[in-house]
Formats: C-alpha cells, sequence, structure tokens
C-alpha cells in the first residue's frame, strides 16, 4: 500500500501541475501552437505495453538515453545507477514513465476549461485594471478548477488499478518498492493460488475506491454549483 500511495500522489502532482502548465501555454495560441498539441498528446496514444519497452530501454544503465541526460546536468558516471534496479528509484521510475504517457490526457481536460472561460470576463477584468496575475487567479484557476478536479478523478482511478506499466518495467520489484495493489493481488490470486482471500481484498479494493470517488464527485458538484 506504501508504494502505491507514493505511485498515486505523486503522479497526481507532476500530472496537474504539468499538464496545466501545458494547457495554459497552448491556450495562448502561438505560432505552431496546433503542430505542438499533436507532438505532446502522441504519448497518450500509445499502449501501456510499448510504453514500458520503451522506457525500459531509455533506463538501461549502459545505452539508456535517460542515465546520459542526468549525467549530462549532475555529472554522475551513467552506469553509477539503475532507475529500475536500484531499490529507492525505481518508484520514480515507475511516476516519470506514467507522467510522460497521461500528462497529455490532464493537459487536453485542462485545455477544455481553459477555452470554455468566456473572453469577455477577461475583458472586463482589464477594464478594472486587473494584473494578468490577479486575472489568473480570480478567474481562470476558479473557472478551470472544476477540469482540473474531474481529471484528478479520472487519473486517480486510473492510476490506483495500474497494472501493465508497472509490469513491463520493473515487475514489482526491486524487492516490493514497486509492488502496487494491483500487483499483489494478482499474485495473491494467481501466483499464490489464496483465492479466498484474493476475492475479499479485491472487494475491498472495489468499495474503497468506489466510496473515495463517491465522496469525491459530491465534491466535484458543490464546487460546480458555485
Amino acid at each position: 500500500m506504501q508504494a502505491t500511495a507514493h505511485f498515486l500522489v505523486w503522479t497526481l502532482v507532476l500530472q496537474v501541475l504539468i499538464g496545466f502548465a501545458l494547457a495554459l501555454l497552448i491556450n495562448s495560441k502561438f505560432r505552431g501552437s496546433d503542430i505542438w498539441t499533436t507532438v505532446i498528446v502522441l504519448p497518450m496514444m500509445l499502449s501501456p505495453a510499448v510504453v514500458g519497452n520503451f522506457w525500459t530501454f531509455l533506463y538501461q544503465p549502459q545505452i539508456g538515453l535517460f542515465n546520459y541526460v542526468v549525467a549530462f546536468f549532475t555529472g554522475t558516471d551513467p552506469a553509477a545507477f539503475s532507475m529500475i534496479g536500484d531499490y529507492n528509484l525505481a518508484p520514480w521510475a515507475i511516476v516519470i514513465a506514467d507522467t510522460w504517457m497521461w500528462t497529455p490526457f490532464v493537459m487536453l481536460i485542462c485545455l477544455a476549461g481553459l477555452r470554455s472561460i468566456p473572453g469577455t470576463i477577461y475583458e472586463a477584468a482589464e477594464c478594472d485594471r486587473a494584473s494578468k496575475w490577479r486575472q489568473f487567479w480570480t478567474i481562470t484557476v476558479p473557472m478551470a478548477l472544476p477540469f482540473l478536479m474531474l481529471a484528478v478523478l479520472f487519473r486517480g482511478i486510473e492510476n490506483f488499478k495500474m497494472f501493465d506499466l508497472v509490469v513491463q518495467l520493473t515487475g514489482g520489484g526491486p524487492g516490493n518498492a514497486t509492488t502496487l495493489t494491483s500487483i499483489d493481488l494478482k499474485r495473491e490470486a494467481f501466483e499464490r493460488w489464496r483465492t479466498g482471500y484474493s476475492s475479499a481484498y479485491a472487494v475491498i479494493l472495489f468499495v474503497t475506491v468506489f466510496g473515495l470517488a463517491s465522496i469525491y464527485v459530491k465534491a466535484l458538484n458543490k464546487v460546480k454549483e458555485r
């Protein structure tokens, strides 16, 4: 459960922050923004198995590009560390790969929210001589908040049952560093053959996720009514 909590928290934080920042950038409609939007959303069009194999190659200490990029900025020997082989780094390897894949999804939801804000509101704020920073905190963020919360809901549910990407990258290891609830459930059901325990485990997980999602949806509805 600790690995699941670590994975959930950091992927949600990074995906929401980066996705919202990219949505703000794309919404500014600079030259070539349509092309960049297409490039950014490419990772979410790939299957998790493909993304897992792709990042497994990038994380290789000897030939992987990731280690060489880290070495370029930090001066560390590229072969001195292994993202998917180190107990402390393996969880971050999963977080980085999932963030790369699904941040475009959050960006698209946030972009829809930003483009639903009427331009007349910003015009009125400019007439009142409100600064761009004040417009961001009093107009953009409050009106885009329901879309941000919706993105958190979707990604939270999906990340809670994440399985295939983790299996491709680390298989739940090293040790139990990346053993998410889905990996643990699979091991209990199909490796240890504890069918009764795994069935109860699955029901408890379903009730937990359903209950938390129901509470979250009620909070989301209250935000929309404001």
